[in-house]
């Protein structure tokens, strides 16, 4: 089978595919009703919509900031002051929650923004790395989020 054949397909099959977290349907729907939500990614465009479409999710993010689009990637601290600006909010009233420390922890802690730490894998974190919050599970967003644990600076 040729490269371009080949690549074609797995190019075909990333962008219409969508896997789910455990609980990630349920908490996307409860706080898009309370919350603006968005993504930031280093992925492609083109992969990252036709994903959320498939998915069908697109409509509970109010911003999507990708890479390849905005011309940063994490953790430039760019990419997060462009996505604040499109949510129109401030550092102080978002939390990012994110699965890496290089990249999203170092990205959001450079923007001055909180960070939680999604460690599904039980990372150990060395002492200079100190998320807002760690969670092994996204149901443990709704403690943090929805019943008022968290309220921002």
């Amino acid at each position: 089978m040729p490269h371009q054949v080949l690549a074609g397909r797995y190019w075909d099959t990333f962008c219409h595919t969508c896997h789910f977290e455990e609980f990630a349907q349920d908490l996307l729907s409860t706080l898009h009703k309370n919350y603006k939500l968005a993504i930031i990614s280093n992925g492609i465009g083109e992969a990252q919509r036709s994903r959320l479409a498939v998915g069908e999710i697109d409509h509970y993010f109010d911003e999507l900031i990708i890479s390849d689009e905005v011309g940063y990637w994490e953790p430039d601290r760019e990419i997060f002051e462009t996505a604040l600006n499109q949510l129109n909010i401030n550092h102080a009233e978002a939390l990012f929650i994110g699965d890496s420390l290089l990249d999203d922890y170092n990205g959001s802690v450079n923007a001055g923004i909180d960070f939680c730490f999604y460690n599904r894998k039980g990372l150990s974190l060395d002492k200079g790395i100190r998320p807002a919050f760690t969670i092994e599970s996204l149901q443990e967003v709704k403690e943090i989020l929805v019943e008022g644990s968290y309220r921002g600076e």
